[in-house]
């Protein structure tokens, strides 16, 4: 019985890391706003590894909140094998991104073009 209930425990482990997967390569404006409690665009700041923890500390500089309180810097926790294993780029210092945060902390961080951004803000306005 124990066995069969880990390998459960391990397949919906990986089903929900593959949606997550596809939904940060793949999200609309509309599901953003709808996964997210915090939606903004940044800079990013800085990028240091715990190694510890496999953690990317990215701090970013926010430019534009869409979605929660407005704030001038975040610093996020990111598992660094979310970039491999949703063949995601990590970013570099100075680059534009879209940081997502969800009611339960989970961080989703994507590149962020100023055509996806003026489609976030259109989603806004509607």
């Amino acid at each position: 019985m124990m066995p069969r209930l880990f390998a459960t425990v391990v397949l919906l482990a990986l089903a929900s890391a593959a949606n997550a997967c596809r939904f940060a390569q793949d999200a609309q404006p509309e599901q953003w706003q709808a996964w997210s409690s915090l939606l903004f665009a940044a800079d990013v700041a800085s990028i240091e590894l715990d190694q510890q923890k496999s953690l990317d500390v990215i701090t970013v500089s926010v430019v534009e909140t869409f979605k929660g309180p407005p704030g001038a810097a975040a610093t996020l926790l990111v598992p660094t094998r979310m970039w491999a294993s949703c063949r995601l780029a990590r970013p570099l210092a100075g680059a534009r991104v879209l940081v997502a945060i969800n009611p339960n902390g989970d961080t989703l961080l994507v590149p962020l073009t100023q055509t996806y951004s003026e489609r976030l803000r259109q989603q806004l306005s509607e």
